[in-house]
């Protein structure tokens, strides 16, 4: 469910340590649907009977069960994977493509990014 490298790893364990969690407990879930696609937040939380939990070293992912069955999990990756922006978290199956025609909007309103 959850595909991370140890660079990955190592940068995403920093970021948790970083911000002085209390718990490894981590869950991804979907927070928006925008013009390019889903976008996933990452925080702090206990698993649940809808979850899946998969435990790599020190950090425990959470996921809910529909998010993995539509998504496939979800690969983290290293600054240096992701071009230098930082780690970063995509799903295994990459939705179709959005696009702005999706917000019911012209896309000046939808995004900045489909002009």
């Amino acid at each position: 469910m959850i595909f991370i490298n140890d660079q990955a790893y190592k940068e995403f364990k920093e970021l948790l340590d970083e911000a002085d969690v209390e718990t490894y407990n981590v869950r991804i879930g979907l927070d928006r649907v925008g013009c390019s696609g889903p976008i996933f937040g990452v925080y702090v939380d206990e698993a649940t009977a809808k979850d899946d939990v998969e435990k790599i070293n020190d950090v425990s992912f959470i996921v809910e069960k529909s998010l993995n069955n539509q998504y496939g999990g979800f690969i983290i990756v290293s600054s240096e994977e992701n071009n230098g922006n930082g780690v970063g978290l995509k799903p295994v199956v990459q939705p179709a493509e959005v696009g702005c025609g999706s917000c019911g909007t012209d896309c000046g309103s939808c995004c900045e990014g489909c002009k």
